[in-house]
């Protein structure tokens, strides 16, 4: 069987290494499969909230000792000031092709990599996994 699954979300704006939120949810948390296999690809959404919204450089890394190696990082661009009008960025994606397992959870963190000082970012990650 193939699932997807939102792994992780936030709304921050951390310009330093910061733990993702789990799921959907709005709380700091690390993300657990419900069944064993693989994680074969990793989705990135980022939107902007505002027409005032400026994300430009930002990364994402996902942790799990059963992987390797065990930390694998992402990177997004965005598109500029999001006045309008607002080209949407579109969302990011990796194949990969890492075990997973219901007892061995996956963290995340990101940081936004830029000169200026992120506004207004929204920021989804989403797995796609296999079962097996």
């Amino acid at each position: 069987m193939i699932y997807s699954d939102e792994m992780f979300n936030t709304q921050g704006e951390s310009t330093s290494l910061a733990d993702l939120n789990g799921g959907s949810s709005g709380a700091v948390a690390n993300y657990t499969v419900p069944y064993a296999g693989k994680l074969i690809r990793v989705i990135l959404l980022w939107a902007g909230e505002a027409a005032t919204s400026l994300v430009e450089n930002l990364r994402v890394e996902l942790k799990c000792t059963l992987w390797s190696p065990n930390i694998q990082k992402f990177g997004l661009v965005g598109g500029g000031i999001r006045t309008a009008p607002a080209v949407p960025v579109g969302a990011f994606e990796w194949p990969l092709d890492q075990p997973v397992a219901p007892q061995q959870t996956i963290s995340g963190q990101y940081v936004h990599a830029t000169a200026a000082t992120p506004i207004t970012s929204n920021l989804r990650v989403f797995g796609v996994f296999t079962t097996g």
